[in-house]
């Protein structure tokens, strides 16, 4: 059976570049490079970006709306992650950079060629996305770590067994690989360095997979490694691992930079940590405050959970709604011993102490994140808990 061959258009300005780029397609079976003066639509367009990024990218645009081509390669001296990530915005197909490694060249070529168009189309369902869920503390050893990395293993248990991804953003310090005992060798600084290949394959191989099913991004274990990275690079980052996971988890930290607002940007929710006491409350006031000011509002976008519950406390959980002016979406009870030896152990709570009333709080936060709980009389209930109170559902 014969195959037609992809007719492949070059774009390119810089006579050497365009020569190479020549040399190796002519040598590939399967490809047909067009005359200047073909005037039918290509199968690939290779396309050059020189220093005028912004006019190039736009005749990127004008090239795909007018159907010049049906798929986009691109090429450059400018690998910033700006330029990469407004190319793969575009939905281009591979970025080249340059000088141009042949072997690399080829690669890309072969998995075009091999993979489009070998079968017939199918019909694409709706496109995965899933729910980004950013922890934050309102100040440090609030126990941010805890129910990120307990609410992440309580997400993955639901029936079902939604896929669900775990990110360290807490950046001066990271510890989920000590929560769960990962020896971790990629980290998101990785994603940075590499984001030209970027994809669901490459994301995939440098997630580390837990035992219980999650896949964990660790945190950069070196400072100043955490300089190179962008908004950009984690926006990019995000949006991918939405397709790829029902749940992407993030713990925080308690930092509010222009990393940490791209990550509210990209969030469905919010989960404010606190504990009962007045500097928590009054950090809870003022990121509430925060989050306006920078034009997110907290309803019903962000919610607080109060951290290490003692009914017992001075202030109660109605003072605390009374003095934030926002509702507690649930308390998670205090239990030092089984919640330190979980730490210790480098295992989720659940592995540890499956039937502890700190487990079960958290496992009942996820069901109901994820729309598990019904019942018309759980609101009312859920306030005559918190009043007296109790824990909550």
């Amino acid at each position: 059976m014969l195959t037609r061959k992809k007719t492949v258009r070059l774009e390119i300005r810089n006579d050497r570049v365009r020569e190479h780029f020549t040399v190796v397609i002519a040598s590939m079976e399967g490809f047909l490079i067009q005359s200047v003066h073909d005037t039918m639509p290509a199968d690939l367009l290779i396309l050059e970006i020189g220093d005028d990024t912004g006019q190039d990218f736009d005749t990127l645009t004008r090239a795909r709306s007018t159907g010049k081509a049906k798929d986009f390669f691109l090429t450059s001296k400018n690998v910033s992650p700006e330029v990469l990530i407004t190319a793969l915005r575009m939905g281009v197909k591979e970025f080249i950079p340059q000088p141009v490694n042949e072997v690399e060249l080829r690669k890309a070529l072969l998995k075009y060629r091999d993979g489009s168009d070998s079968a017939p189309a199918q019909p694409k369902g709706p496109e995965r996305k899933g729910q980004i869920i950013n922890v934050l503390g309102v100040k440090g050893g609030v126990g941010t770590t805890t129910i990120a990395v307990n609410l992440a293993d309580s997400l993955v248990r639901l029936d079902g067994h939604p896929t669900v991804a775990l990110i360290d953003m807490n950046r001066l310090f990271g510890e989920i690989p000590l929560f769960l005992s990962l020896e971790h060798v990629f980290n998101w600084v990785d994603i940075s360095k590499n984001i030209a290949r970027l994809d669901a394959t490459y994301l995939t191989g440098i997630l580390y997979r837990h035992r219980s099913g999650l896949r964990v991004l660790p945190s950069p274990d070196r400072v100043y490694d955490r300089v190179t990275v962008t908004p950009q690079v984690i926006e990019a980052m995000l949006r991918l691992m939405r397709t790829m996971f029902d749940y992407v988890i993030i713990d925080g930290g308690q930092s509010v930079d222009d990393i940490s607002k791209t990550i509210l940007r990209s969030a469905d929710k919010v989960l404010l940590v606190a504990g009962l006491s007045l500097p928590c409350l009054i950090n809870v006031k003022k990121l509430l405050k925060i989050f306006r000011d920078l034009g997110y509002p907290p309803e019903p976008w962000v919610e607080v959970v109060i951290n290490r519950f003692d009914k017992k406390s001075v202030i109660t959980l109605r003072e605390a709604e009374q003095s934030t002016g926002k509702k507690v979406f649930w308390a998670v009870p205090n239990d030092f011993n089984a919640t330190m030896s979980a730490i210790n152990q480098g295992k989720p709570l659940s592995m540890v102490e499956p039937g502890a009333e700190v487990t079960e709080a958290i496992a009942e936060m996820a069901a109901a994140l994820a729309g598990r709980q019904t019942g018309g009389g759980r609101e009312k209930e859920k306030e005559k808990r918190a009043f007296l109170g109790l824990k909550l559902y």
